[in-house]
């Protein structure tokens, strides 16, 4: 399962999840810490672009090609 698949699935039991919630629910807890891990993980991969230095350079309008 991708990482986006399972972030909008937790999302969605978060959502989804029976009120009331009592401040000791360990469930929702650890269902929120996944979703938070997950979305640090999701964030991490997409800050190391598959583009060179140059090319993210040139695509951020770092060269002018008229």
């Amino acid at each position: 399962m991708s990482l986006r698949r399972r972030i909008d699935d937790l999302s969605a039991e978060i959502r989804a999840y029976p009120t009331p919630i009592a401040r000791c629910d360990e469930q929702l807890v650890a269902l929120l810490e996944e979703r938070s891990l997950l979305l640090r993980q999701l964030s991490n991969s997409e800050e190391e672009p598959n583009c060179s230095p140059l090319t993210l350079w040139i695509n951020d309008g770092g060269f002018d090609a008229a």
